[in-house]
This record gives C-alpha cells, sequence and structure tokens, in this order.
C-alpha cells in the first residue's frame, strides 16, 4: 500500500507532466502567431489562453497537494 506522500507525488509528478504538455502547446500556438492572418491569430491567442489558465489551475492544484490541505483527499 502507498504511503500518502507516495500518492501525493504521483499526482504532483502527473499535474507537472501535465503543465510541461501545457508550455509546449503555448510555444507551439505562440509559433504559429507569426504567420497567422488576423481572424487565426485571434483563434490563437483564444488557445493560448485557455492554456495558460489549465497551467496556471495546476500549479494551484500542486500548491495544495504539496501541503496539507487535500490530505484527506488521499485517505479513500
Amino acid at each position: 500500500m502507498m504511503t500518502l506522500d507516495q500518492k501525493k507525488a504521483v499526482v504532483a509528478r502527473f499535474l507537472r507532466r501535465c503543465n510541461e504538455y501545457a508550455e509546449r502547446e503555448i510555444a507551439r500556438y505562440r509559433l504559429a502567431l507569426d504567420d497567422a492572418d488576423a481572424a487565426r491569430a485571434l483563434e490563437l491567442q483564444d488557445k493560448i489562453c485557455h492554456w495558460s489558465a489549465y497551467r496556471a489551475f495546476n500549479a494551484y492544484a500542486l500548491t495544495e497537494i504539496e501541503g496539507t490541505e487535500l490530505d484527506a483527499w488521499f485517505d479513500e
């Protein structure tokens, strides 16, 4: 059986990997902005905004995982 710290480490690693993926997606969309027309640029900016919000949410979740606020969630 996994300890609380081990369980938290698995979730934290997953969230970090999600944010690494988000970073790559944001970078990809930013590169595409260089050659985009106005309509496509708006679409890309929207995607960048969504990925940025996703990344921020995961970063906040990581701070909660690294603390004790969500420890009870791991009891199940």
